[in-house]
């Protein structure tokens, strides 16, 4: 899948999960916006799974040296000055939904083409009149032979109506394409980012004015790794080391993670609790406004796009989570409302059902591991270990079963305190055991993708899968 998010200055692409930054210069005396979109290489199978959804051309047509014609389904050559005219009208049922032109070069052009918006006489299937207009000017850049080529023609098109695009090989080049262009629907994902174990006390040794050593309280590092496009932020307990007073988070967790309050959803972990009814963390994020779903309890729902995410309290000694329990009955009604709604689901708490770490596997959360097992869920999250493991699908007995039997999980316990040694268990797909570092999600409606990003770039692990319903 590939993912799209945009800003007014700046285009953030995102493919198989590596973020790419282009900057938008400016264009023609300031008259139009120039955007570089970078071009993406794509499979058949990695096109359909951006959507099932295409549009084709209502009108084709080219003019050359003065002439006009109308435009066959075969190879499309630009070059010498030649424009190729398209009308499409835009489905109403796409609503808010990206369009994408999909163009496939079997030539390759260090110049590239542009795109712009038309304005167009046609007679008889052939534009008669035709000239670029003002406004927003799109331009893909170099193209490659083979390699399909994905722009944005959003701002272009309105649902409904019909509109022209031109399209011209730049500075007098040639650029061949091996059929006509055509529309892609595109739905961008809701993208997450979560990690767990994150501040030092700024009285520990280590804590180094907030930025830590190359061992410990390297938690401003990871800060830095959020990006703006993430919609959310999800804090897997063990925020602030190491008792969890309201003290120690204002200057400890506040100093590089406040500036991100407005995003935050975090979980409680046991050193939060290490201050009687963790006041400290209750206290410190509602003077912040973020959710927290209140003393006493410490579990909350809300949605993520299409995604239901469940926030739990897995300090199981403080608020129960055994079976029957108000916790895991709250649980167990979110997810039947979830699947209900055809929502996939994210759940995440501290301790990990499954773990090769220090603490291992955390018999007291098996309860709310084996409702979600049984209630469909999708991706468990967890901290409490000081490494990155991702699992395959585990069954509710934590045995590695099908991906429709059992979801994947995490332990994402990599947010700055320190590392710790990980050996993998059955079920254990990836181990990152030494560098700091978070996860990143990109939700889809009926799917996701993962990303590990690291600090200083160490350590790689990206892949997708379905949703289980």
């Amino acid at each position: 899948m590939l993912g799209y998010g945009y800003t007014r200055q700046q285009s953030v692409i995102r493919h198989r999960n590596k973020p790419q930054t282009t900057s938008r210069p400016l264009g023609l005396a300031g008259l139009a916006i120039l955007l570089a979109l970078s071009t993406s290489a794509l499979t058949a199978s990695g096109a359909a799974a951006a959507s099932s959804e295409t549009q084709t051309a209502d009108r084709k047509g080219l003019r050359s040296s003065g002439t006009a014609s109308r435009l066959s389904s075969g190879k499309l050559t630009l070059k010498n000055g030649r424009q190729a005219y398209l009308r499409f009208t835009l489905p109403s049922s796409w609503g808010d939904s990206r369009a994408l032109l999909v163009l496939d070069p079997s030539s390759s052009s260090s110049d590239g083409l542009s795109v712009r918006r038309g304005k167009v006489t046609w007679k008889r299937g052939a534009p008669s009149k035709a000239a670029a207009s003002g406004g927003i000017v799109l331009r893909s850049g170099p193209v490659t032979r083979s390699t399909a080529t994905q722009v944005d023609v959003t701002s272009l098109l309105s649902s409904g109506n019909p509109r022209n695009l031109r399209l011209a090989a730049t500075n007098g080049g040639k650029v061949i394409l091996s059929r006509m262009p055509y529309l892609l629907r595109y739905d961008p994902p809701t993208t997450v980012a979560a990690v767990g174990d994150i501040a030092c006390s700024a009285s520990s040794s280590s804590w180094n004015g907030g930025q830590g050593t190359a061992t410990a309280c390297r938690q401003a590092a990871v800060a830095d790794l959020v990006e703006e496009t993430d919609e959310a932020v999800l804090a897997l307990g063990d925020n602030q080391y190491d008792s969890g007073t309201l003290t120690e988070f204002q200057n400890g967790f506040g100093v590089s993670w406040a500036g991100l309050a407005p995003r935050l959803k975090p979980t409680p972990g046991n050193h939060e609790y290490y201050t009687a009814g963790a006041s400290g963390y209750y206290d410190y994020f509602a003077s912040l406004g973020v959710e927290t779903g209140g003393s006493g309890a410490g579990y909350y729902a809300y949605d993520l796009g299409d995604w239901r995410a469940l926030s739990m309290n897995s300090n199981c000694s403080a608020v129960a989570c055994s079976a029957g329990s108000t916790q895991e009955t709250w649980f167990r009604q979110q997810l039947e409302d979830a699947r209900s709604q055809g929502k996939c689901t994210i759940a995440y708490w501290h301790h990990p059902a499954a773990s090769s770490g220090m603490h291992g596997d955390q018999a007291a959360v098996a309860d709310l591991w084996r409702a979600f097992v049984e209630l469909g869920g999708d991706v468990a999250l967890a901290g409490h270990d000081h490494h990155y493991e991702r699992f395959g699908p585990l069954d509710a007995s934590l045995a590695p079963t099908t991906d429709t039997a059992g979801p994947r999980s995490w332990v994402i316990g990599t947010g700055g305190i320190n590392l710790r040694p990980a050996t993998g268990r059955a079920g254990t797909e990836k181990l990152i055991t030494d560098a700091f570092g978070l996860l990143r999600l990109d939700l889809f409606s009926d799917s996701y993708e993962w990303n590990w990003a690291g600090v200083g770039g160490v350590g790689s692990d990206t892949g997708s899968a379905d949703c289980r319903a």
